[in-house]
């Protein structure tokens, strides 16, 4: 059995290695942080907190989980896949923005 060959194309196999890990703790950061606020939803059923949580889903887990998933899709054309993480993330900030307004 041969050993476990990685080719990288970006930089060096650190910086890389760094970018991946970098890039699953703050998928991991991002899911807690939407899962506290689905949390505190749950205890005060206030819609305002719902909304906090389907915000920060669209604005950071939701646009990582395409970038993870479609980006091994060489079907899917590269700008496809930006217009759909970058109108995710717009339309979170724009819920974010409305809770914070709308008091």
């Amino acid at each position: 059995m041969a050993p476990l060959q990685v080719e990288v194309e970006g930089g060096s196999t650190l910086v890389v290695l760094a970018a991946i890990v970098t890039f699953f703790v703050a998928l991991l950061l991002s899911v807690l942080v939407t899962y506290r606020f689905v949390e505190g939803y749950r205890r005060t059923r206030a819609r305002p907190i719902l909304l906090l949580a389907v915000g920060m889903f669209l604005l950071a887990p939701g646009p990582m989980f395409v970038r993870l998933i479609v980006g091994n899709v060489a079907v899917i054309p590269l700008s496809a896949q930006l217009l759909t993480t970058t109108l995710s993330e717009l339309c979170g900030l724009i819920v974010i923005l409305y809770v914070v307004y709308s008091r």
